[in-house]
């Protein structure tokens, strides 16, 4: 079997469908983690693999979304967290045999990032890495981050995927009917941050029906020059008897397919409330339906975690500077004064943010600064600095693409500077290919 890379650069895939609701039509009870049933009910996890398969699926995604510790601990279950992920990914590999791929299904941690909430950005990614490393050990052909609400904390998962695993990842964000996720970041933006960090897919998934993600993949699309994946729910769910129930028909969902396939999709399939019915209607669907070249778009763009900006050569931008030369720059920044520091230029008619670092070695809290920037100023920055730390930091936690300055006393390794995304720039300010 090729790989899953080659296979989706050549057509299009087809995902399965939902694993909550299928499972709950079999006993899961309300108040049981479903990936739990991985280690107490494995033939009927089994069962519902074989299920999808046997619909088309061409690739299966495991039962492991909500399997980092922080979920499995409200269900008394956190020592098992390597176990579960482990079982989830055995279970479809054994099913999928040698003509179907498995997707490890991995979902945010439902905490908040800080300064909104009480989760910290390493906090994050060390959770992400204990449940990535089951998954990587368990045999997975890629790993799907899905149904993130928040860039940065997508951004954390990248990063430890990237960091401590070598599987192809695909990232999936869901949208609110403004195309944004619920902290606000745009479906380009998403997109245009997470091709840079090297995701092999770039998704939507969860939101509504299909026609509910139709605006952000084509959002998407515009900018992003990497295959794109989509699995909306059966329409949106209504209570009876108190349950959810979803009452979009399977001809009906898979009736946006070819639209979503002209717009990039290489990879489609369901979320909540699909059922192996709806992927044997986007399999019909697919046999009529040629996928067009991916095109490449530019990647001399930087982003915040709500706006990008793509370079042109023959445009001039409004640039706003904060630079640290002066004493009572670096001594707000020391200090954590960074409201202060950044309030002038909260509302300041801009198209970017320099931000001169210059040669300050000092010590602040690039974590709490980077909370503070990222929250304030909504518009991209490009900054300028020579220490290391501080650098490697910066890019590590900002929710967005940065622009870097190189100049010959740039002392991070290039390879690093890559790593993170960032769009490097000569002294003029223009972009570099290196």
């Amino acid at each position: 079997m090729k790989s899953f890379l080659s296979s989706i650069e050549e057509k299009v895939l087809l995902y399965d469908g939902s694993k909550g609701v299928m499972l709950q039509k079999r006993g899961l009870k309300g108040n049981e983690a479903s990936e739990s049933w991985n280690l107490s009910k494995p033939d009927e996890v089994k069962n519902l693999y074989s299920l999808y398969k046997n619909a088309g699926s061409d690739v299966i995604q495991t039962n492991t979304f909500p399997g980092n510790r922080i979920t499995l601990d409200k269900h008394s279950l956190g020592d098992k967290t390597y176990q579960v992920n482990f079982e989830g990914v055995k279970l479809a590999k054994e099913v999928a045999g040698d003509n179907t791929y498995v997707a490890a299904s991995v979902g945010p941690t439902g905490m908040i990032l800080e300064p909104a909430g009480d989760l910290s950005f390493d906090k994050a990614y060390s959770i992400f890495k204990e449940q990535l490393r089951a998954i990587e050990d368990a045999g997975a052909d890629v790993v799907n981050f899905e149904t993130f609400t928040d860039l940065n904390e997508l951004r954390a998962a990248i990063l430890a995927a990237k960091e401590t695993t070598s599987l192809p990842i695909i990232a999936s964000a869901t949208f609110n009917d403004n195309s944004r996720t619920l902290s606000g970041n745009s479906a380009e933006v998403c997109a245009l941050v997470c091709e840079s960090l090297g995701v092999a897919v770039m998704g939507a998934n969860c939101s509504g029906g299909p026609d509910s993600l139709l605006e952000p993949i084509k959002k998407m699309h515009s900018v992003a020059s990497i295959p794109l994946s989509v699995k909306a729910n059966a329409g949106m769910p209504v209570l009876l008897n108190g349950e959810a129930v979803y009452k979009q028909e399977p001809d009906q969902f898979s009736s946006y397919t070819k639209e979503f396939v002209e717009n990039g999709v290489r990879l489609i399939g369901g979320c909540c409330g699909t059922t192996p019915e709806f992927i044997s209607a986007i399999k019909k669907e697919l046999d009529g339906v040629k996928a067009p070249n991916l095109d490449i778009k530019s990647s001399s763009t930087i982003t915040s975690a709500f706006n990008y900006l793509v370079f042109s050569k023959d445009k001039e931008y409004a640039v706003e500077e904060l630079s640290f030369k002066e004493d009572t720059t670096v001594n707000m920044l020391k200090n954590g004064d960074f409201y202060n520091l950044l309030q002038d230029y909260k509302t300041a008619n801009m198209d970017y943010l320099l931000i001169d670092f210059s040669n300050m070695n000092e010590l602040f809290d690039v974590w709490g600064f980077i909370s503070t920037i990222s929250f304030l100023i909504k518009k991209p920055l490009i900054i300028k600095c020579e220490s290391i730390e501080i650098l490697d930091k910066f890019l590590r936690y900002y929710p967005g693409k940065v622009g870097v300055v190189l100049s010959d006393n740039t002392k991070i390794p290039l390879s690093q500077i890559k790593h993170y995304g960032a769009l490097i720039l000569n002294d003029k300010l223009e972009p570099i290919t290196i």
